[in-house]
């Protein structure tokens, strides 16, 4: 179904594959379409799927090519003593006295012994019960604000020292297309495979080949 299929765009870093982080939908139907990937030198990039709005973001968030620049602190540790409970129970708020004297579930009044009960054979009738109404369910305190909340605690993070930035991640060197194909029924077709440093000459490409399916 349309749900588990998805434009798989996976790039080598480091001998690495490194799967795109979030998923870009696919058509789910037999006719052809085509799927356009633009690697800009600014670390930015497009997934473009026939004339869809394109998918476009930043290398760096959508693959995981380094490393956090920034990590937890090792050494820290959140205090024994620390208070982030935001809201405590009313210390001065007392549970009334009468509270309990309701049940959960009472006789309801509204039942009859049935007319054809013999005490004898059936034994005792006992009317079937109901919610009490008046039952006010289990007694808690009001809950009021800490006056020792300290609030969330943060873990204290430090530079990673295996943090390394790539400034060439956009850079790829192309001797060929290779295609995997893993598939419960024949009929799919590659075909029309360019690679290319020019954006024009693929839209071109593209609306060449939409064109032609069209007539």
């Amino acid at each position: 179904g349309y749900s588990t299929k998805k434009v798989h765009t996976i790039l080598n870093f480091k001998g690495n594959n490194l799967e795109k982080k979030e998923e870009v939908k696919c058509p789910d139907d037999d006719l052809t379409h085509t799927y356009i990937l633009i690697i800009n030198a600014d670390d930015s990039y497009e997934i473009r799927v026939d004339d869809q709005d394109p998918t476009i973001g930043n290398l760096k968030d959508g693959w995981d090519f380094e490393q956090q620049k920034l990590i937890n602190d090792p050494d820290a540790s959140k205090p024994e003593d620390w208070v982030d409970e935001a809201k405590i129970a009313d210390p001065e708020d007392i549970k009334p006295e009468d509270w309990d004297d309701q049940p959960a579930e009472i006789a309801d009044p509204g039942a009859e012994k049935p007319d054809d009960w013999d005490d004898d054979l059936d034994g005792d009738w006992d009317a079937p019960t109901i919610p009490n109404p008046e039952y006010r369910g289990e007694w808690r305190a009001r809950m009021i604000d800490n006056p020792d909340y300290q609030g969330e605690w943060v873990h204290p993070e430090i530079d990673n020292p295996d943090y390394e930035a790539d400034p060439n991640l956009y850079k790829y060197s192309f001797g060929g297309v290779g295609i995997e194909i893993w598939q419960v029924k024949a009929g799919t077709v590659f075909d029309n495979i360019l690679v290319t440093d020019s954006e024009e000459e693929a839209e071109a490409a593209v609306t060449e080949i939409l064109s032609s399916q069209a007539t």
